[in-house]
């Protein structure tokens, strides 16, 4: 063989590699990409089921009740040390002190 035909039978043959390498790529890309779009549905579905379920319900009406109670007592705490406030004697004048 000659050395330029053996020269474009290399250069064909390292063509035909990175073609292939390149067509491999991209269906890796593909199934990865396929893979992550169900994955993304899954937890989606998984995640909106979750939100309707009867425990998920309760537990925000619990929470809701909660911070409803809380909300209650601090209004209560509040008007209570408000009220002792007021009703604490002023602060008479020190008497004058002679010289």
């Amino acid at each position: 063989m000659q050395p330029r035909t053996l020269l474009i039978v290399a250069l064909l043959a390292l063509l035909a590699s990175a073609r292939a390498n390149e067509v491999e790529g991209s269906l890796l890309l593909g199934s990865v990409q396929g893979y992550m779009e169900q994955a993304t549905k899954k937890v989606q579905d998984a995640l909106t089921s979750m939100q309707k379920s009867e425990v998920a319900v309760r537990a925000r009406d619990w929470m809701d009740g909660g911070f409803t109670s809380l909300k209650s007592y601090w209004s209560t705490f509040t008007d209570t040390v408000s009220s002792l406030w007021d009703s604490s004697p002023k602060a008479l004048p020190a008497p004058a002190t002679e010289p």
